[in-house]
């Protein structure tokens, strides 16, 4: 059944037991939505005032996600920010990849879509950085005109991502612990529920965002940022190989993965 909560704003509205799905809070409604929105407004606006375009529609749905269903796992840094960066290259694949299967044909545009988003999920699986709005990310390189050059696609929706998590957290950690806490996460280092080494990609790539920045005023640190960013993403990207526990049979499996390291 669905419970629909009309209470006035405080902390209890934000608690993992009540924001969850089939609960309706008037408060998060206002506080999602208005947050969902107004990072979208920065996260355009930047882009346009320092010239790092991006594909907007793909990052308006991770806005979403970032103001209003922030214990779900896709809306984690890693997440957002890797989710981007692998579909950026799909797409970018895909394009290619499906030029020369079908050329100009008719069905040249479905199947570079097709092949785009093949590409992302597969990435994003591998990467452990499922984040669906990053599917469009892949897709709109298929159809539309990229707004930068294919390889700078990746580096700037990455940059797009690191302001959707950085908005989205300062937002919500005006009521509640955001990134949310995971119950793999040993304890919250620094205060940000993750990782150590998700820890060091993200402020990488925080880093990066910020060399680029200066995309107006001076290309080589521009040009620096999007090393930096790229760096911080791969790192991300394969951070969780060393942890991974690696199944081969199913009856390692079974054994809870013993024989199949």
């Amino acid at each position: 059944m669905v419970q629909i909560r009309v209470t006035r704003f405080c902390r209890r509205e934000f608690e993992r037991d009540v924001y969850r799905p089939g609960v309706v809070s008037m408060t998060r409604i206002v506080w999602g939505s208005l947050g969902a929105g107004l990072l979208l407004f920065v996260v355009a606006g930047l882009s346009q005032g320092l010239h790092v375009a991006v594909l907007l529609p793909p990052l308006a749905a991770s806005c979403f996600i970032g103001g209003n269903t922030i214990y779900l796992r896709v809306a984690r840094p890693k997440q957002v920010i890797v989710g981007h960066f692998v579909s950026a290259v799909g797409g970018v694949l895909g394009v290619w990849v499906g030029e020369a299967i079908a050329g100009g044909g008719n069905l040249a545009a479905a199947t570079k879509l097709g092949v785009a988003v093949l590409f992302a999920a597969a990435l994003m699986q591998a990467c452990d950085a499922d984040h669906p709005p990053a599917a469009a990310t892949a897709a709109i390189p298929a159809i539309l005109p990229m707004p930068v050059a294919w390889w700078l696609l990746p580096a700037h929706m990455a940059w797009g991502a690191v302001l959707v998590v950085v908005g989205s957290a300062l937002w919500n950690r005006i009521w509640t612990e955001c990134p949310a806490p995971e119950p793999e996460t040993p304890r919250a280092w620094l205060g940000l529920n993750m990782e150590k080494s998700d820890i060091a990609g993200t402020a990488v790539c925080c880093l990066g965002f910020l060399l680029m920045c200066f995309s107006r005023l001076s290309e080589p640190v521009y040009l620096a940022g999007v090393v930096v960013i790229t760096a911080g993403t791969v790192f991300l990207a394969f951070d969780h190989l060393p942890r991974a526990q690696w199944i081969r049979t199913q009856t390692s499996l079974e054994n809870g993965g013993k024989g199949g390291r």
